[in-house]
């Protein structure tokens, strides 16, 4: 087996989105104690497609090192809204990517996702993924 040196990526610095550069994401993952909304920060270049609704890749679980945040994994997610500031004391990760523009999860029907969690015990991410239909595969 060969061992393979690692390089440090070089720091990224995308400029952020001017209105609202704070998007509150619900992370597509089904666990009970992750059952709540995260931050990201909002690149410029997605500034226009990042809206409320829309489905989203984020990089889930990073940590920051050396003064960048890396690391985690590539989930999924749904924008559920955009603010002018966090809550959250650190940097936050920017989002990876918009997978698409098209706002599938509105305000209503995340408010019924969110009364069906609660009536009977389960996880707003798990019933966010039966109302909303999965990403179709372009032709």
């Amino acid at each position: 087996m060969r061992e393979t040196a690692t390089r440090p990526r070089p720091a990224r610095r995308r400029p952020l989105a001017e209105d609202r550069p704070v998007a509150r994401v619900l992370v597509d993952k089904g666990l009970v104690h992750l059952d709540r909304y995260f931050d990201y920060a909002v690149p410029a270049s997605m500034a226009e497609t990042a809206l409320p609704g829309v489905r989203v890749r984020i990089r889930f679980g990073a940590g920051e090192r050396g003064g960048r945040r890396e690391g985690g994994r590539l989930v999924d997610g749904f924008v559920v809204e955009r603010l002018t500031e966090s809550d959250f004391p650190g940097r936050l990760a920017p989002l990876a990517r918009v997978l698409s523009p098209e706002p599938v999860l509105r305000p209503d029907l995340l408010e019924l996702c969110r009364a069906v969690a609660d009536r009977y015990a389960g996880s707003l991410a798990d019933v966010v993924q039966l109302a909303v239909p999965p990403r179709m595969a372009r032709a």
